[in-house]
């Protein structure tokens, strides 16, 4: 799979943003998924309708194509496949590729034991696309399904009910043109109609658009378990990450003519100064460019050759900068080093005018009483404002007494609870004497506390289930239900219900309720009495 060629952005993504991807990428080729659908199905729709004309059994007909959805999901997973990748093929070579693409055995599985499968979806992009025999593609579904395969069945369910929608709305239309009056009529001829049963041109008609609704559904359907399948893959397999270094690797390579061209020209000019031409100097003294005459040491007078042309010797210089001047241009084009962004903004073509404030040549006295008005105005929205806040000002005097008192209700309650119940961490090896003994004593809320412990303790060790810490009552309730004897389980219910009303309400059970209490779940849990 040549991933560098993928046409859709890769990233990890939520399942319900992979099944969006999906359904983009059939919005965005929907000529080359449906033209192919249309091509295969309509004919397809057209013999088995025939069939049940002849035989009939229309019925039949509908349930041919509803049975053979996923030799028809092969035309839109097709196009997908081949579309994510930036190639979209054409209608000949989807419906040639059908004639063995997946055929037989994995089709075969979805017309038999896994057509009910409800993570169809997901699974025939493994089975069609990946290949492999039966072990490894077991194995594949296993993989990619782990967390996806709950979301491929809401997605399966979704799909469902709008195909239902679809097909019931046209009938719904129709029963919205009838007149009220004769509602009562058409519904008893309807119900007349459904227990007779439908004539065959009902049953043709009721197939059609059943297969309208799934011509309109189905290509969602694959589309969007197909995003699911190419998020799981980009999860499992870093495809983003991948994708990235291919990409960092081409604009390296192409970055590096550029960082040559200017390494040569950093070391070039040391070269040119290192070397010296002995023809064009004389006595050490660089050559005359414009063939000056000099003095000799004897008098005579010397004429030097003319000195070479400096545009001969900076021929290379001048070609390697205009390199790394286009290098540079190019480097500032590049889109991906400098991204733009396109904005779309509709305005308006006639743009409205701004207004100019109309004046109005009022007399004084007008003007006068309008300003009374408006400061008479202001005093009753202030003298209204004011009454408000003096009735909160008087609710608030009138109830913080209630409120005051009843907080400190509230926090004498919790410093009861708190310094009341006092549970020793470990359990006593008599605990119904324990239990008693605390009852006696007059420490009730702590002999409910200890004897609460104890059952929740004794449940869980004869229950063997693990209760995380902090576990609620009613989890506690919820795990009970495990032990074997129903008198064991009326027993704890009793226990629960009894520290409830001790510790959130107050009420302590009687002495003889208490006592009784004890006694049965000492037998129920084998404590020493």
């Amino acid at each position: 799979m040549q991933i560098e060629r993928i046409a859709v952005v890769l990233r990890p993504r939520s399942a319900w943003e992979a099944m969006e991807l999906g359904s983009a990428l059939v919005r965005r080729n929907a000529g080359a998924v449906w033209t192919p659908w249309l091509a295969l199905t309509l004919p397809v729709f057209a013999v088995v309708n025939a069939l049940g004309w002849i035989f009939d059994h229309a019925w039949w007909a509908l349930m041919a194509m509803w049975w053979l959805k996923p030799l028809f999901d092969r035309v839109i997973l097709h196009v997908l496949s081949r579309a994510a990748f930036g190639d979209v093929p054409d209608v000949r070579s989807t419906l040639r590729a059908q004639l063995k693409w997946g055929l037989p055995r994995p089709m075969l599985d979805y017309l038999l034991w896994r057509r009910l499968g409800p993570a169809r979806s997901l699974y025939l992009p493994v089975d069609l696309l990946e290949g492999g025999d039966a072990t490894q593609r077991r194995e594949r579904r296993r993989v990619i399904g782990a967390r996806a395969s709950g979301h491929a069945a809401a997605l399966m369910l979704v799909c469902v009910n709008f195909e239902m929608a679809l097909m019931l709305a046209p009938i719904l239309l129709v029963a919205m043109f009838v007149p009220p009056e004769f509602l009562p009529q058409t519904w008893a001829g309807a119900m007349q109609t459904l227990q007779a049963g439908f004539t065959p041109g009902m049953a043709l008609a009721y197939n059609a658009l059943a297969w309208l609704a799934t011509t309109l559904i189905e290509p969602f359907y694959v589309g969007a378990g197909f995003g699911l399948y190419l998020n799981r893959r980009t999860e499992l397999e870093a495809w983003d990450v991948e994708i990235a270094l291919r990409r960092m690797r081409a604009r390296l390579q192409r970055l590096a003519g550029a960082a040559l061209v200017v390494a040569c020209i950093a070391f070039l000019p040391r070269v040119l100064h290192a070397q010296s031409n002995p023809q064009n100097t004389v006595h050490g003294q660089p050559a005359n460019p414009q063939n000056v005459v000099h003095g000799t040491a004897g008098g005579g007078q010397q004429k030097l050759a003319p000195a070479q042309p400096l545009e001969a010797t900076a021929g290379p210089l001048q070609l390697q900068q205009q390199s790394l001047r286009d290098a540079l241009v190019n480097l500032k084009d590049d889109p991906e080093l400098h991204p733009r962004k396109q904005i779309t903004r509709w305005e308006p073509i006639r743009k409205p005018t701004p207004q100019q404030a109309r004046e109005w040549n009022l007399p004084e006295w007008l003007h006068a009483f309008a300003r009374t008005l408006g400061t008479i105005g202001q005093g009753v929205a202030w003298a209204i404002v004011a009454v408000i806040v003096g009735v909160l000002v008087w609710w608030l005097v009138r109830a913080w007494p209630q409120w005051s008192s009843a907080g400190v209700a509230r926090r004498r309650a919790s410093d009861i609870a708190i310094e009341d119940i006092v549970v020793p961490e470990a359990l006593p090896d008599d605990i119904a004497t324990a239990v008693r003994t605390l009852w006696a004593t007059g420490a009730r809320r702590q002999a409910m506390a200890l004897l609460y412990r104890a059952g929740v303790e004794s449940m869980v060790a004869r229950t063997q289930v693990l209760l995380v810490p902090g576990a609620t009552e009613a989890e506690c309730l919820r795990v009970s239900q495990q032990l074997p004897g129903e008198e064991d389980r009326t027993r704890f219910r009793a226990l629960v219900r009894a520290w409830q009303y001790a510790a959130y309400a107050h009420r302590l059970p009687e002495d003889a309720e208490f006592d009784g209490l004890v006694s049965g779940l000492a037998n129920s849990f084998g404590w020493s009495r």
